[in-house]
């Protein structure tokens, strides 16, 4: 910050965003700094009382500093009520300015005056209070290097001139001290303002995408307590932001696909090849960043059931046995009949992340997976002959973006998030993770849960080919959700019977924002289906009835299924709309329900309306190949 600038004209939004703050926070933090200031005038006159000199040449400037100070504490009252305006800026800077030159001249005027009569045991406690001083304006305004020099150069320059100018070559020796603290203290408070602003100007560029979030990144002053907010206010701002940022994806990964028709030539066409593979890392990215935030936000509940291992072990068998195939690599999954008390979705991305991890860091030899009984408590293991991971490391595996064998920052070796999405998710419910590792050998990774016993050997999933009745909500089909539920559904009465359909069928499409719901409908309709689309269901009717009027759809053609967004404006859920919806079309009616953001429920509240829950973003085939499976695993008389 330049010592004169007593405007933001002529700097950029962010760089007069950064100036106007830390003026804030020079007007916020440095008063403080006048308790300790007031307690010392008041030690001082009661040290120099009876000292022989004229009491008036510091207790003049001692009643300055009052004066100064009374005048300080009004402005502050001031800025507490008001602010700081932009156009308040070069006011504001004046004043504090202004207070802090003030400040130090009568500070130095005191110690002239004391100097003049201090003996030689005297003059080096008064030029170490000067230094001690200097360096103390220098920590309080240190976000601010005009204001620390403001406040210390008077008193140090008016000291070391006051010893100048005696005969001695000892005051002569202490003004060259004064002169050395003064630069040191100018050096020091110049590094690390320019660091401070450069840290201060790259949180400010991250967080212009979420204005809301500009005030809160701006409260930290120095390292230490800058770092710890960093990580805290990016977290927040990511899990805020997610649904803002994933719809623009969303609409280029459904974009690039409805593009397909239109391109001829194989050139063309495999750099849309690319440019959908690219999406597709984009949106991967961003899933892995989102679920940080979301659980550094606490946005991610733990909810611990009694749950069947051996549940989890098929769901992980079908995947990583292909995956550990296709490498190459022996899969080894070790049977298992215990229970225990956990999160089935936390428990699945832990173990997840852990095997995704042993494969990729192992490039001959197996992966294997195990339960093992230690009295109360059921050990989950994943075992690798992988790369193993330096004694050095182990500390720093579980950190954000650390990799101990991708020092060239590789995206295909991924983000290095994977464990530390483990350890979050570790450290909500009572999963600890412990690691082994021999480099060159091979790594264990453990997971502690708390074991259960079945009541009845009944109850343990021995048999294989019966389903387990605990099931997490968002792996439920849609069809076998609305089955399991159907006693309890009033009996609906039956449909007028339709020849035939219009194309695929009808489907109604509730999406508020205009160019997700055009390019959605787009995709839709290049598959097959007709789509009335609208931003509220009131519209996607009449849309309906539109196109029945001008031969679009059949008479009397109803939907087959519905699609809608989940945040559709501050007093309505997506939900809400297809709960009308189906109540209009008939309760067994498929829906999706596509959503960018994760709020604590939703999952369990889509399963219980019987509602498959998609997340954002999604690209076309994904899209298509979900509603596929709605409308054909739907009963008859819903489609």
């Amino acid at each position: 910050m330049s010592l004169l600038r007593r405007s933001l004209r002529g700097l950029s939004p962010i760089e007069a965003r950064i100036d106007l703050q830390l003026l804030h926070d020079s007007w916020r933090h440095s008063p403080g700094s006048l308790i300790g200031q007031f307690a010392g005038l008041m030690l001082l006159g009661w040290m120099v009382h009876g000292w022989h000199m004229p009491h008036w040449r510091w207790a003049v400037p001692a009643f300055g500093l009052l004066i100064v100070w009374g005048v300080v504490v009004l402005q502050v009252r001031e800025f507490n009520r008001f602010g700081i305006t932009e156009s308040g800026y070069g006011t504001w800077r004046t004043r504090l300015l202004t207070w802090h030159i003030l400040e130090g001249s009568l500070w130095g005027l005191i110690a002239i005056a004391l100097l003049g009569v201090s003996g030689s045991e005297w003059r080096m406690t008064i030029v170490t209070a000067a230094i001690v001083y200097g360096f103390t304006i220098m920590l309080v305004t240190i976000h601010d290097w005009a204001v620390a020099f403001a406040g210390s150069v008077p008193v140090l320059l008016l000291v070391a001139g006051r010893l100048l100018m005696d005969g001695s070559d000892s005051s002569h020796f202490l003004a060259l001290v004064l002169i050395a603290a003064l630069l040191t203290c100018m050096g020091v408070a110049l590094g690390v303002n320019r660091r401070l602003r450069e840290a201060v100007l790259l949180r400010h560029e991250n967080a212009g995408l979420v204005l809301q979030l500009r005030d809160e990144i701006n409260k930290v002053t120095q390292a230490k307590a800058r770092a710890e907010a960093a990580d805290r206010q990016k977290g927040e701002f990511f899990a805020a932001a997610s649904h803002d940022l994933r719809q623009p994806l969303h609409v280029m990964m459904l974009l690039s696909s409805a593009l397909k028709p239109a391109i001829q030539g194989a050139e063309g066409l495999d750099l849309l090849r690319k440019l959908q593979t690219s999406l597709g890392s984009l949106g991967s990215m961003f899933e892995k960043m989102f679920f940080v935030a979301r659980i550094d936000a606490q946005r991610v509940d733990y909810r611990a059931t009694a749950l069947p291992l051996s549940d989890l072990w098929q769901r992980l068998d079908s995947e990583f046995s292909v995956l550990c195939q296709s490498k190459g690599l022996r899969w080894h999954l070790e049977p298992t009949t215990e229970w225990a008390q956990a999160d089935d979705h936390v428990l699945d991305r832990i173990l997840r992340n852990l095997l995704n991890n042993a494969v990729r860091y192992t490039e001959s030899g197996e992966v294997r997976l195990r339960a093992r009984k230690r009295g109360p408590w059921v050990i989950c293991q994943v075992w690798d002959t992988g790369v193993g991971i330096p004694r050095q490391y182990r500390h720093r595996i579980f950190d954000d973006y650390f990799q101990a064998h991708n020092d060239g920052r590789l995206s295909s070796e991924g983000l290095g998030l994977g464990l530390a999405v483990v350890r979050r998710l570790s450290m909500l419910g009572p999963t600890p993770v412990r690691v082994l590792s021999r480099p060159g050998q091979g790594t264990c990774f453990s997971v502690r849960l708390p074991r259960l016993v079945p009541a009845t050997p009944a109850e343990a999933p021995n048999d294989t080919s019966t389903p387990s009745n605990i099931q997490h909500a968002d792996r439920l089909p849609i069809a076998e959700a609305v089955a399991t539920d159907g006693h309890n559904l009033p009996p609906k009465a039956a449909a007028p019977e339709v020849p035939t359909r219009s194309g695929l069928g009808l489907v109604l499409l509730i999406e508020d924002d205009p160019q997700v719901r055009e390019s959605t409908a787009l995709v839709l309709r290049q598959a097959g289906w007709q789509v009335a689309a609208a931003a509220h269901p009131d519209g996607a009717m009449a849309e309906m009835a539109a196109m029945q009027d001008d031969g679009r759809l059949i008479d009397g053609e109803m939907p087959v299924a519905l699609v809608s967004d989940h945040r559709l404006g501050l007093d309505v859920t997506g939900l809400q709309v297809l709960g009308q919806l189906r109540y209009e079309f008939g309760e067994d009616l498929p829906a999706l329900l596509l959503t960018g953001e994760m709020p604590a429920g939703l999952t369990e509240d889509a399963a219980q309306a019987g509602v498959q829950l998609v997340s954002k973003p999604i690209d076309a085939e994904g899209l298509i190949a979900l509603l596929t499976e709605a409308t054909a695993n739907a009963p008859m008389d819903a489609a």
